[in-house]
């Protein structure tokens, strides 16, 4: 208990720094906004009293150009300042919420991730793993289509011991490292949200061939350059006047045949932006730190490739769009016809797409695993007094032992702990008592239990050894109107789902861990 109130105050000691700073720096952020505000009016004075006064010279007028140049300055600075308010603003957000799963205050947490399970999971629906108060609401946060696919098949597959062994070492290593953690938090947080349907349609975009060819890419460098270098000759009466119209009439119809075709590949790239604009900031996170366990070892190694960083792959594709996103300016004819700048941005982001776009999918999985596994250890870090369970082999009997087994979404003060044994294969426990004496909780727990440690996180419990399972309950039955099917119907039918999956005795592979509660009521 000592070291959950530690975790307590931590997050309270958190959010209070947190929104110190967040009033220190809008404090800052105000005044220079007014010192902004200021020197705009001191750079149009010199210019508009030059314009104004007849005995003033005109270069008067010039001195609106360095005071001009410190606006910009602070344009800036006041932007750099805003980002570090938002991020304080946000790792204090976090800190509450860290605060509002200690105390399973749901109410005050994010809205929770939908559920995800198929109706006839075999344990989704009856341990609460989605909604309001449920798991995955006690879980750290997660931001990403990605992380929130990564965590879902990591609560929703069945799992084997080696691959619950590889998770658990992961949590292990990220539970001490809540500063790691709050960065990529803030990071996820600042993210726009990007639908898995345009993630998917960004990810088909990087695998798509070239669009600009060859000769294309040398009429871009080339028919600027001769058009540019005559518009100076015009000028300096070098050429002849308006020779420089040829090329610009060829350029306006290039630009025009292929500017349509290039929009529509920009368009496809920029699929789920701007949320994909910033994720580099969320890898550039991970690529910084160095892992020993296997799976944030892998995921982390998976970032870097021959061409450089996800973050800097990311952050090069960022800078291309932005410059694609000119073809909405009013100005954009100017250079799309001028410089064939529709051509140069289409060929950078060729060259990315060869470099850089079949590694994406493989970036994102990473990411996936990476948030996954920090989500749990959040939850690892919020109970330290829950144990890690012991895997045993699938011969050694008792298949499941716990000692203090309780459910881990009520609350310590009213929460009942049990010690809880099943085993050896075959064995049935029979939980009897009078009505909310807690015997469908304590069938949750056990259920819990073992997601949790699928999960390779803490399970709720002072003790705790398994072996490998599949896991099956039958405890929220529901009819069905809409498919004809009775209570009694929907209870016989969840039933034969068990005994479909309940291997015969001399076959090999896990056993069934099965909770049903009031067995055809």
């Amino acid at each position: 208990m000592t070291r959950r109130a530690d975790r307590h105050e931590g997050y309270r000691s958190r959010a209070a720094e947190c929104a110190e700073d967040a009033a220190r720096l809008e404090r800052a952020s105000s005044r220079l906004g007014t010192i902004r505000f200021g020197v705009f009016f001191a750079a149009l004075a010199p210019w508009v009293t030059a314009e104004l006064s007849a005995g003033i010279p005109d270069s008067f007028g010039w001195l609106s150009v360095p005071v001009a140049a410190v606006f910009f300055v602070l344009v800036g600075r006041h932007r750099r300042l805003r980002a570090r308010l938002r991020r304080a603003e946000v790792a204090g957000s976090l800190a509450r919420q860290g605060s509002a799963r200690l105390e399973r205050r749901w109410n005050d947490l994010p809205e929770p991730a939908a559920g995800v399970a198929p109706s006839d999971h075999p344990w989704a629906h009856d341990l609460d793993l989605y909604g309001r108060a449920s798991l995955r609401s006690l879980l750290g946060p997660v931001y990403t289509p990605v992380g929130h696919a990564a965590l879902d098949r990591w609560l929703l597959e069945p799992w084997d011991a080696a691959e619950a062994l590889r998770r658990q070492e992961a949590v292990r290593e990220l539970r001490p490292r809540d500063e790691l953690r709050e960065r990529a938090g803030v990071e996820g947080a600042l993210l726009d949200p990007v639908d898995p349907q345009s993630l998917a349609r960004f990810l088909e975009w990087c695998g798509t061939p070239g669009q600009v060819p060859g000769w294309l890419r040398w009429v871009a460098w080339i028919g600027p350059t001769i058009f540019v270098a005559l518009v100076v000759g015009h000028a300096t009466g070098i050429t002849g006047p308006w020779l420089w119209t040829l090329p610009l009439a060829a350029q306006g119809v290039l630009a025009w045949g292929w500017g349509h075709r290039l929009h529509e590949t920009f368009g496809r790239a920029s699929s789920g932006l701007p949320g994909l604009r910033r994720y580099h900031r969320l890898f550039a996170v991970w690529e910084g730190e160095r892992f020993e366990s296997a799976l944030l070892a892998d995921a982390e190694g998976a970032l870097r490739s021959d061409s450089g960083t996800a973050s800097e792959a990311l952050a090069r594709l960022d800078r291309l769009l932005q410059m694609a996103d000119t073809r909405l300016s009013s100005l954009h004819p100017v250079f799309a016809i001028a410089l064939l700048w529709d051509v140069h941005v289409g060929r950078g982001m060729d060259e990315w797409r060869r470099s850089a776009g079949s590694h994406v999918a493989e970036w994102m999985r990473a990411l996936g695993d990476l948030e996954a596994a920090a989500s749990v250890a959040t939850l690892a870090s919020d109970h330290p007094d829950w144990t890690f369970p012991a895997f045993l082999d699938p011969e050694v009997d008792p298949i499941f032992e716990a000692a203090g087994l309780g459910h881990p979404l009520i609350s310590d003060a009213v929460r009942v702990a049990n010690d809880v044994t099943l085993g050896p294969p075959g064995a049935v426990l029979l939980v009897t008592g009078s009505n909310m004496s807690g015997k469908s909780t304590l069938l949750r727990s056990l259920g819990l239990s073992v997601v949790l440690a699928g999960l390779g996180g803490p399970v709720c419990a002072e003790r705790v050894r398994l072996s490998t399972v599949r896991l099956f309950t039958s405890m929220r039955v529901q009819d069905s109107i809409e498919a004809g099917v009775s209570f009694f119907m929907a209870e016989l039918n969840r039933l034969a789902a068990l005994l479909r999956i309940t291997p015969p005795a001399e076959s090999e592979g896990p056993a069934v861990l099965y909770l049903v509660d009031e067995i055809l009521q």
